[in-house]
């Protein structure tokens, strides 16, 4: 005969309501985290976008789509780092309310209690995985592409007040410019050829795009120096006005419009370009094939490693939270501020001898993950232990 125990059922209720507990208790201090670590590291986003609209005349849905282009890449960041915190103000908060303890000693283990929020971090796991492999790639390409249509569209804006920008076969210097009316002072724009070498030195001017593709600057009140590298003739020439006309290069505009960096490319592009780079080097064993290798191999465990600390946080955090007993904002970011910066020192550095083939890839960007795994189990240690 089988008997059936109500009290059973009443336990198994009692353990939902606790997993449901939980994780109420976590997803507010995890979604505060995300809007403050976002805020942080957007700020100096903030500073450019308040330039495009100040100085360069950029439209407002402009850079609002520059702004929303840059986020993805921030959240794959942060959400990790709001796992941590929210799971160590969670948590710690519980330790502070002897909540803890008074499960510990009904006879719910630690493990048990972290339960509900290690599911809830594999799911945000798996779900970085994807984000990181399809929403950040093509923010990054959208929002390059976007500065490129900026760059176009505002000429000055791509030439930079005090250095030298190339155009073609030209250097050019501002000293000052307006970006809103193309305004222009203190300029020096140097032709470099075979036969002679011209350098134009104006005090003011406007520079604008005709409809011809041509990048024009009519410049008034300088000089023109000409050197002809062959004769070894020198001449200088007044002017009131000097036009000059570049042509600009819509074949490596687009160029760069189809090109993709590392930040831009999907894993199944990454794979692609691999498969035809390890038959390359079998071929010739070229050292520059085999670190190009070594930087796929860093960008592919990348888009894996940081995503998957989010589980190794939630341990981390419960067991630190269980040490603090202490549940605010302020003890959470002191702690995190230390293991954010511990673990990006280790991402960063893995990262460089990773490609650089000192270490293996792999190694380099999964070792923050193995420190962190270690010291979470030496605190788990001296949890068990007190």
């Amino acid at each position: 005969m089988v008997i059936l125990r109500p009290l059973n059922y009443g336990k198994i209720a009692t353990l939902k309501r606790l997993d449901l507990y939980i994780i109420g208790s976590t997803i507010k201090p995890f979604f505060g985290a995300l809007l403050v670590t976002t805020s942080i590291l957007i700020l100096d986003r903030v500073f450019d976008l308040m330039d495009l609209i100040i100085k360069k005349g950029i439209p407002l849905d402009v850079v609002f789509q520059v702004m929303l282009y840059s986020l993805p890449f921030i959240l794959s960041m942060t959400i990790p780092m709001s796992v941590f915190v929210g799971s160590l103000v969670a948590f710690g908060r519980l330790a502070q309310d002897i909540e803890i303890l008074a499960l510990l000693s009904s006879g719910v283990s630690l493990n048990r209690i972290a339960l509900p929020v290690v599911f809830v971090s594999i799911f945000i796991t798996l779900f970085m995985f994807w984000f990181n492999d399809r929403i950040v790639p093509e923010s990054n390409y959208k929002l390059k592409n976007l500065i490129l249509d900026i760059a176009e569209k505002r000429p000055t804006a791509q030439i930079r007040v005090g250095t030298f920008s190339q155009v073609g076969n030209f250097w050019i210097y501002v000293g000052k410019k307006d970006d809103r009316s193309g305004e222009i002072w203190d300029v020096i724009i140097q032709k470099l050829d075979e036969r002679e070498m011209q350098t134009v030195v104006s005090g003011e001017g406007v520079m604008f795009i005709d409809q011809d593709r041509n990048l024009n600057f009519v410049l008034g009140n300088g000089y023109i120096h000409d050197y002809d590298r062959r004769s070894g003739n020198y001449k200088r020439v007044k002017f009131s006005e000097y036009r000059i006309s570049i042509p600009l290069n819509d074949e490596l505009i687009r160029k760069q419009r189809e090109w993709r960096s590392d930040r831009e490319k999907t894993v199944g592009m990454f794979l692609k370009e691999l498969k035809e780079l390890e038959g390359n080097y079998r071929n010739s064993k070229d050292e520059g094939i085999k670190r190009r290798i070594n930087s796929i191999r860093v960008e592919l465990h990348k888009k894996f490693s940081m995503p998957f600390a989010s589980i190794i946080f939630v341990f981390l955090a419960m067991y630190i939270g269980f040490i603090l007993r202490k549940g605010g904002y302020g003890p959470a970011f002191g702690v995190s501020f230390f293991v954010f910066v511990i673990y990006y020192i280790f991402l960063i550095s893995g990262e460089d001898l990773g490609k650089r083939g000192i270490i293996p890839p792999e190694f380099g960007m999964w070792w923050a993950n193995y420190f962190y795994i270690i010291l979470t189990l030496l605190i788990y240690k001296f949890v068990i232990n007190q």
